[in-house]
């Protein structure tokens, strides 16, 4: 097997270099009667191995929280005075997820190899986004890597927060609307049925609103096999679509006109957005770079596009602030705060402030929409309760006046 190590002589300098052994002991013995004192070994991988771990391991993605943990000890390792290859063998042995723990080794051999932090990174995009390399890339070039990542672990927190705060706000709504399906499923396949052959014996005409009730639940368990069909074709059809660049431009720009949802899309896009942009500026990365990464954590074809022209139009010689007021996308507030920022030199404080406003103000729209929500979907199970038990109890009334 094939080993890299580091150790030092009998002067106490320090040696990197590669060795062939059966085992790790009996490299440490070579290493001694050489005079040599080891202090890090490593296996080196075949290619064959190395590309078959990174199809096993790095293809898929890692959750966000999971990401901020691994920067947030990355960050406080720097900090304390580890070196950068010392900080991420101690962070990964740390992992009890171990895609991650190999993928930190990985970029800890790629490092000692010559490689930096940034170009290591590259290798793994479902890890690490662009707008983290970026990040990273600017910390790693201006000497400030663990005050940097610091800065990039409290984005990722605020990320993490805000995607949590939509998530749990959805729960609940969620769990109405799926009480409501089961419901309604147990009227139409079990009940309304029951009712049906009772009624089927009596020699009597229904009111035409327990037929209406009879017709629909009949027509439903004929063709039960299309409501779960369409549902699966319908799903296949869109994500076909949304391949097609014109079909994504324009169902992301839908999005933004949706009845009520639509504005908490747009504050959500554009908390996310200006975040990315404050990080990323604050970290050092250049405007005409930070301006598509940011656009990008979005992932609404729309946006990027409009983010696309305010970069062109800033190549052309506009100032920042004429490149968003051409937008009507964008808020004046947003624009004016841009204004104030690009006048002190400011920027990434002034879109840090506009990220925090966003986050209230969707925090607020969320709570104000679960409002509205929850008690229209309550409302509605009890209506067509009411609407069952009155079509079937109709008939009954009829009967007995008849009877009468």
């Amino acid at each position: 097997m094939d080993f890299r190590y580091v150790a030092n002589d009998r002067n106490g300098k320090r040696i990197a270099s590669q060795a062939k052994a059966e085992t790790v002991a009996i490299l440490v013995s070579q290493l001694k009667n050489q005079g040599l004192l080891p202090l890090h070994i490593t296996q080196i991988k075949t290619a064959k191995a190395l590309a078959r771990a990174k199809r096993g391991s790095f293809k898929r993605g890692i959750k966000l929280a999971e990401l901020v943990v691994i920067t947030r000890q990355l960050a406080t390792s720097i900090n304390a005075g580890l070196i950068l290859t010392e900080a991420l063998e101690s962070v990964g042995d740390d992992l009890e997820n171990k895609y991650l723990s190999s993928a930190l080794k990985e970029l800890n051999r790629d490092i000692r190899s010559g490689a930096s932090f940034s170009q290591a990174l590259t290798k793994y995009p479902k890890i690490f986004p662009v707008s983290f390399v970026a990040v990273a890339k600017a910390g790693e070039e201006g000497g400030v890597l663990g005050q940097t990542l610091g800065d990039l672990a409290k984005y990722l927190e605020d990320l993490q927060r805000l995607t949590q705060k939509i998530k749990s706000a959805t729960y609940y709504p969620l769990f109405i609307v799926g009480f409501f399906i089961l419901i309604a499923s147990g009227i139409i396949f079990f009940i309304i049925p029951k009712f049906k052959e009772i009624y089927a014996q009596v020699n009597v005409q229904l009111p035409f609103f327990t037929r209406v009730v009879l017709g629909f639940s009949e027509a439903i368990l004929r063709r039960f096999y299309l409501f779960i069909l369409a549902p699966i074709v319908a799903s296949i059809l869109f994500t076909f679509l949304l391949k097609s660049p014109k079909f994504k431009l324009s169902f992301d720009r839908s999005l933004f006109k949706i009845f009520l949802i639509g504005k908490l899309i747009k504050k959500a896009a554009l908390a996310r957005f200006c975040r990315t942009l404050a990080i990323l500026l604050s970290g050092g990365v250049g405007l005409i770079v930070a301006l598509p990464i940011s656009s990008e954590v979005t992932n609404n074809a729309y946006l990027k596009q409009i983010i696309s022209d305010i970069k062109d139009s800033v190549l052309g010689g506009s100032s920042l602030t004429n490149a968003f007021r051409n937008h009507k996308f964008f808020p004046n507030m947003l624009v004016k705060m841009i204004l104030v920022g690009e006048k002190t030199g400011n920027l990434s404080d002034m879109l840090r402030r506009n990220y925090e406003y966003y986050e209230q103000e969707l925090e607020a729209s969320i709570n104000g929409l679960t409002s509205i929500i929850e008690p229209t979907l309550i409302v509605s199970i009890g209506l067509m309760v009411a609407a069952v038990a009155i079509a079937f109890y109709l008939p009954i009334f009829q009967i007995a006046n008849l009877v009468k």
